[in-house]
């Protein structure tokens, strides 16, 4: 999330009152769902939390014809956004087509989420949105969101508004009510140091905070030239928070330890970049590597984006970095540089235990280095 959205004022909403609430997962509490206002943008993020059964959520009118003679309507955007403008629907079996972009408010894949530690749902609400199909007899309008609008939460047991699967309607009138001030920067700092200790001590390796890149290069640098037979896997979080720190191992990683390791009998660097789900890649490989001027040049090629929250996929980086290679040397190490912890549950396959076993059964010992988060 970038400085834009950290700093956003948060607020909740206040579900109607006359709402039946029951055990449901597809059941939104009060206490499920909260919004985050940009002073900078025309809308809001709205954050549903995850729950087992709740497959993709959107948002529709909040009322329905009694004679259920008339359809209720997904809300629209004008424009494309990056939250939701690329999301898909099905409708009837299919997914559904036009020839002009229908930008859905809605959401299929939840992802972490800081004030509720775990999962969400997120979606982009402009202020100004539409309904309907522009056809002839066809019902549509557009609707000013205000607060005291009254919307509606529609949540669905499948995957892309499926309605083959279970649904079930959420309306509400969104109020607003400021959350208290978010977990203070020391306890995070404190949480992350205990994650990433974890990893180390797991594998026999050393968790080391740093205040700046140099001293991260310096520890790198440490750590390779620690014997004449090594193989190493950098694995480097390459987020847009990253961006001085790679441009600064970019250019002084290597001199650093040019001199000491051409003498080395045996010597490999691999290379694992990593972002996140969502991001143009999860992990991108490079093979070992003998020659410096080749991996000098794959450092050169390193270019970040993406990233966004707090967490990112630092094991499944780490879990490509053990089984992607032919570890062949005496000390074998991976060393893990980046400003963000681990998610705290896992969005893919790989868990921290996959990771644990993996290191072990090779024999690799990992190496965290942690960034102060720009």
């Amino acid at each position: 999330m970038n400085s834009m959205r950290r700093n956003a004022l948060i607020v909740i909403f206040v579900l109607f009152a006359g709402f039946s609430l029951s055990a449901d997962d597809l059941v939104i509490n009060k206490g499920d769902i909260y919004i985050e206002i940009s002073r900078d943008s025309e809308g809001f993020d709205l954050w549903i939390k995850d729950k087992p059964e709740l497959g993709s959520v959107l948002l529709s009118e909040s009322s329905a014809d009694p004679d259920m003679r008339a359809d209720s309507f997904t809300l629209r955007a004008y424009e494309y956004n990056e939250i939701n403008g690329d999301e898909k629907r099905i409708l009837n079996g299919k997914f559904m087509e036009s020839s002009s972009p229908l930008y859905f408010l809605m959401d299929s894949t939840p992802e972490y989420n800081d004030v509720f530690k775990g999962d969400a749902y997120h979606v982009f609400v402009p202020l100004n949105v539409t309904y309907g199909y522009s056809y002839p007899g066809s019902r549509e309008g557009q609707i000013e969101i205000r607060k005291g609008t009254w919307l509606n939460i529609r949540t669905f047991e499948l995957p892309y508004a499926d309605y083959t699967g279970a649904y079930h309607d959420n309306p509400f009138i969104l109020e607003m009510e400021e959350l208290p001030p978010p977990t203070p920067p020391a306890i995070e700092v404190e949480k992350e140091q205990k994650i990433l200790t974890t990893v180390a001590d797991e594998t026999e390796g050393v968790f080391t905070p740093v205040n700046d890149t140099e001293a991260a290069a310096r520890r790198i640098a440490e750590l390779i030239t620690r014997g004449d037979d090594v193989d190493v896997v950098l694995v480097i979080d390459t987020t847009i928070s990253m961006k001085n720190d790679v441009a600064f191992l970019r250019q002084n990683l290597l001199p650093m330890v040019e001199e000491q390791i051409m003498s080395y009998s045996h010597f490999r660097i691999g290379m694992v970049l990593y972002r996140d789900y969502k991001d143009a890649y999860l992990t991108h490989d490079f093979p070992f590597e003998y020659d410096l001027d080749a991996i000098q040049s794959r450092l050169n090629m390193i270019t970040v984006d993406g990233g966004g929250d707090k967490q990112e996929a630092v094991y499944e980086g780490l879990y490509d970095a053990i089984i992607n290679y032919d570890w062949q040397a005496a000390n074998r190490l991976i060393i893990q540089v980046g400003d963000a912890m681990p998610h705290t549950y896992p969005k893919g396959k790989i868990t921290e235990d996959m990771v644990f076993d993996a290191a072990k059964k090779m024999g690799i010992q990992i190496y965290p280095i942690l960034l102060p988060d720009d």
